[in-house]
């Protein structure tokens, strides 16, 4: 590992695709009436010619493919079967990026000079202004730095090799739910990232993350290479994380735009109850790991939509039950002022009453064209510096997108966790999460932060 590379994923999160883009056109999931599978129920679905590909029954599922256009109408004959829906695929994109034509790589040798402000030995520690807006060294100063937090990471997986995530990472529980590919080979870039952000070690090493003591648990539910990953996939890795006693799971990942209640997208039309289907099979789910005691934190997404104001479309996961939607703050222009204001509502975050519950940094790339000359990295367009710095296989990057600020409020969640003895129930964290955050808009609840800017000293006192 000789270069610090700067690679631009820019905070993916999930797109529908419909049509010919189902999983393989011919995989369902089916739900069962009261969550339960009984062996009787999946020898009839198989009886019907189907191929049934694994089953939850903890929240009452069954995956299945079938090549017989009628398996949905011979699915619905079988005792005990609620509905069986199309197995939508989902693809990462990026938020609208007017720099992305610029960025090329910047690469710094690991004999970058000492941090200027800090003076930590991580010698990238002093680019990481989201730390600094959590007030994540203060609670670090008091003693909390997730020691005992267990956090999975559903994702594109992990550079398990990373001396900045070798020394918190769970190998043996992390999993892969992605055919042909293990959880770390190919390793993910944006998962790499995000999990850089939530538990990279202070090792006097590269960067740090919000929780430096956490275990990490990688479980890749989206492939490394394509960035896409089926329902089916991602519901299973939920249910593994709250099986394996996760205490919070981030899931950088979500549908922009939202799931339309007609269930059209485009030209692409599917019955209006496949959706809903859909929103009710990851309300069985978040249902089931809030009862394990999982905290749950997804991106809010990245298309700038107001959800007070978009009734028509539903967030998944983000506006899931029990999950904890984060929006996305940045500064302006940091790199030439750190004294800056770091909480300004980013140019693309989804925002509103209705669909966010806190925010958390996420970077920004909207700053206007200026060149800072960083001790660290040398001169480097100021806006780079406004992204979210963190782990990337076989170096670090700059990512911005809502997929970065659910990490920074993961980290949080697990400082949280450590400070009160390791076990506290997910209501318990999300109230000292809003109990502590920096209230940034209008009293209470706003439509830019939610209950507040996360704030990792505030939410440990």
């Amino acid at each position: 590992m000789s270069t610090f590379k700067k690679l631009m994923a820019c905070g993916s999160v999930l797109a529908m695709v419909a049509g010919g883009s189902i999983a393989h056109a011919a995989d369902y999931v089916v739900t069962a009436k009261g969550n339960k599978v009984s062996a009787k129920m999946v020898k009839s679905i198989e009886a019907t010619g189907a191929t049934v590909t694994a089953t939850l029954p903890q929240v009452g599922m069954i995956f299945v493919s079938s090549d017989d256009a009628d398996f949905r109408s011979k699915a619905a004959k079988v005792s005990g079967i609620h509905y069986a829906f199309n197995d939508f695929m989902a693809s990462t994109i990026e938020p609208d990026n007017s720099h992305a034509e610029d960025m090329s790589q910047f690469d710094v040798g690991l004999d970058a000079v000492s941090p200027p402000f800090t003076n930590d030995d991580d010698f990238l520690f002093d680019l990481q202004w989201g730390h600094d807006a959590v007030d994540a060294p203060e609670a670090w100063e008091a003693g909390h730095r997730g020691n005992g937090v267990r956090v999975a990471v559903i994702d594109t997986g992990i550079d398990s090799s990373h001396p900045d995530l070798v020394p918190n990472l769970n190998t043996a529980l992390s999993r892969s739910f992605i055919a042909g590919e293990d959880y770390d080979n190919p390793p993910g870039s944006h998962g790499t990232h995000v999990s850089g952000t939530i538990g990279a070690a202070d090792n006097a090493f590269g960067a740090i993350g919000v929780a430096p003591e956490v275990e990490l648990v990688s479980l890749k539910a989206l492939s490394a290479i394509t960035g896409s990953g089926a329902t089916s996939g991602i519901l299973q890795a939920m249910v593994y994380a709250a099986d394996i006693d996760a205490d919070v799971v981030n899931m950088s990942l979500g549908i922009p735009g939202g799931i339309p209640h007609n269930c059209t997208f485009g030209e692409d039309k599917f019955p209006a109850k496949d959706c809903a289907e859909l929103l009710n099979a990851y309300n069985r789910v978040t249902g089931y790991m809030h009862k394990a005691g999982t905290t749950i934190i997804a991106s809010a997404g990245n298309d700038g939509r107001h959800t007070n104001f978009d009734r028509s479309v539903q967030t998944v996961p983000g506006g899931a039950n029990h999950v904890i939607s984060i929006s996305a703050t940045a500064p302006e222009l940091w790199g030439l002022d750190p004294n800056t204001n770091l909480d300004i509502l980013t140019s693309y975050s989804t925002y509103g009453k209705n669909g966010i519950d806190l925010a958390a940094p996420g970077g920004d790339f909207d700053a206007p064209d200026a060149i800072c000359n960083n001790p660290i990295v040398g001169p480097i367009p100021c806006w780079v510096l406004d992204m979210v710095l963190s782990t990337t296989p076989g170096g670090w990057g700059w990512n911005a997108g809502t997929s970065m600020a659910a990490p920074h409020a993961a980290g949080v969640a697990a400082l949280i966790i450590g400070a009160n003895g390791g076990d506290m129930s997910p209501t318990a964290v999300y109230r000292a999460m809003r109990q502590g955050a920096d209230d940034l808009g209008k009293p209470g609840k706003d439509d830019d932060f939610g209950h507040g800017r996360v704030n990792a000293d505030g939410s440990t006192d």
